[in-house]
């Protein structure tokens, strides 16, 4: 009896790990089986979504109200982080919203909320054009330099435009347009991320007007160099018969071996951020893989200093409560 309860007592431990991995395989199994939303994480917003500066540059700048727009953050390789965006005075009068962007802002902090200085504009059209869209900002490895996608007025249009820095702050414009014979005119809002084939993946909003209803998409076009580019394809699509593209600000994230794809559908409602989950980077499913909709206008997503956030800016009106300006929320997930 007691040679058989020290043989037991020693296999205790071999059984305890075998039900361990007995237990993950199951788990592993039924994850395998469950739909992507049943998969998902949720994120959601921890806490307040607080301004982090004004929109306009100073109280004497000029005699106007100012607002924000898209933007994009950025760390140098000192770790202070940048902010570019649109970033404008409302129109004077006989100019238009949609069609009156001199500026593009440029502020710099070593504190995501708080801190943040002013720089000179990166670009200022003010004499020029009066117009510049929203910008993307990634470090290009193989170059070595900074490189920025950002929405002109090209030969009257609007074009998509590479800018080239070597310090984040002074910008050497190309004035050529990214794919002009094929790329449409409703191309805006660009994404950078470097794939997993290596290529520098570009995200745009544009509509296709081939089909009717038309769609607003999001379209992936891809380069090595940024000087020559892949033709665009859609990654995602909603038939919604919105001429100029009802979808805005495409955000694209991997997490756990599934893809997020965040973006605003600001012509519904202007602080709505839409989520939709998909196990293929090349096809989200919007009818039906939709996660979650978040409080937010143009949000982008970044980490500093080990702490993930999602922004939101604007909104382009003069209701009194409304800062105008970029503000912050600590971003967090979940699984159900």
């Amino acid at each position: 009896m007691r040679t058989i309860l020290l043989i037991s007592i020693l296999l205790l431990p071999i059984s305890a790990i075998f039900c361990q991995v007995k237990e993950k395989d199951q788990n592993m199994l039924d994850d395998s089986q469950l739909s992507l939303l049943e998969q998902a994480e949720i994120p959601y917003l921890k806490g307040g979504s607080d301004l982090i500066f004004e929109a306009k540059p100073s109280l004497d700048f000029d005699d106007s109200q100012w607002f924000t727009n898209d933007h994009t953050f950025i760390t140098d390789k000192e770790g202070n982080l940048h902010w570019f965006g649109i970033n404008n005075p409302y129109p004077p009068e006989g100019k238009y919203l949609y069609r009156y962007h001199p500026y593009l802002g440029h502020l710099t902090s070593n504190d995501a909320t708080k801190n943040w200085k002013r720089e000179k504009f990166a670009i200022d059209e003010s004499t020029g054009t009066e117009y510049v869209g929203a910008p993307y900002v990634v470090w290009h490895e193989e170059s070595e330099r900074w490189v920025m996608v950002v929405e002109t007025f090209l030969e009257g249009n609007r074009r998509m435009e590479v800018c080239w820095s070597d310090d984040l702050y002074n910008w050497e414009r190309t004035y050529e347009a990214i794919l002009p014979e094929t790329l449409w005119l409703t191309a805006r809002d660009p994404h950078i991320i470097k794939g997993e084939d290596g290529k520098y993946w570009i995200h745009l909003v544009s509509v296709d007007d081939s089909v009717s209803p038309t769609i607003s998409q999001i379209v992936r076009l891809k380069t090595i160099d940024f000087v020559n580019f892949e033709e665009p394809q859609p990654i995602m699509g909603i038939a919604d018969n919105v001429s100029w593209c009802g979808v805005e600000s495409p955000f694209l994230i991997q997490r756990n071996n599934l893809w997020y794809l965040f973006f605003t559908y600001a012509h519904r409602r202007y602080t709505e951020t839409i989520v939709v989950v998909s196990d293929n980077p090349n096809h989200f499913d919007y009818e039906n893989n939709r996660v979650t909709t978040l409080f937010g206008h143009a949000a982008e997503i970044f980490e500093y200093k080990g702490i993930t956030y999602i922004s939101s800016c604007g909104p382009e009106d003069k209701n009194i409560l409304n800062h105008q300006s970029v503000s912050l929320a600590e971003l967090g997930w979940f699984r159900p």
